[in-house]
């Protein structure tokens, strides 16, 4: 069924998401924990507080969209308990993805111009890590996963298109994996990858649901 204005918004979803995934790969890294010179990392955030709450308010706003595009991509399915699973999976994702991107854009650098105890600021960063890195990304990746699947199901004709996007879920689960692990150089990797996949993904889909119209 033709609707551009879903193509139109899933373009404008990609754009966000490929602008914070340029200020995560620049002036957010070195206040990440991949970098492992802890005094660094918080000295850096310090002095670049702007960019790095800049950053985290822009993966806030890139959440909030791959919600919305799954909302878009489950109008193209049948509406099924299955269907119902999966939109609640990338919904409850959202939940500790937003705390704890609020933990390191706001919480994290307050703690740290406060001076408060190494204890307690690695306390907040390794929970913080897991919030979005594991959990919420982890339930996206399933939500979405699962939305996918049902459309390979359901619109057979469409199977060429989706094999992207089910490569770029299941590199979304490894990265999961990689920081449940504690390997984060794999966790840098699979993020530059799953991300870009699906980006592009996302704004390919759209175009075959919704600009080209002849499914």
């Amino acid at each position: 069924m033709q609707n551009r204005s879903y193509f139109y918004l899933t373009v404008l979803i990609a754009l966000v998401i490929f602008g914070a995934c340029l200020l995560m790969a620049g002036p957010m890294r070195p206040g990440l924990p991949v970098m492992t010179d802890w005094s660094a990392r918080l000295i850096y955030i310090q002095q670049h507080l702007g960019w790095w709450q800049l950053g985290w308010l822009c993966w806030m706003a890139s959440a909030l969209g791959l919600l919305t595009f799954c909302c878009l991509l489950s109008t193209t399915l049948a509406a099924t308990p299955w269907r119902t699973l999966a939109l609640t999976l990338v919904g409850l994702g959202l939940v500790p993805d937003l705390i704890a991107e609020t933990l390191y854009a706001f919480v994290f650098p307050a703690l740290i111009a406060q001076e408060s105890c190494t204890a307690l600021l690695q306390l907040v960063d390794m929970t913080a890590m897991y919030l979005t890195g594991f959990l919420g990304n982890g339930l996206y990746n399933l939500g979405g996963l699962g939305l996918t699947l049902l459309l390979w199901q359901q619109q057979p004709q469409l199977k060429v298109w989706l094999l992207p996007g089910l490569v770029a879920w299941m590199a979304g689960l490894g990265l999961s994996v990689s920081i449940a692990l504690q390997q984060l150089g794999w966790a840098e990797a699979l993020t530059a990858f799953s991300m870009a996949l699906s980006t592009a993904w996302f704004v390919l889909i759209a175009y075959r649901l919704w600009y080209k119209a002849d499914v």
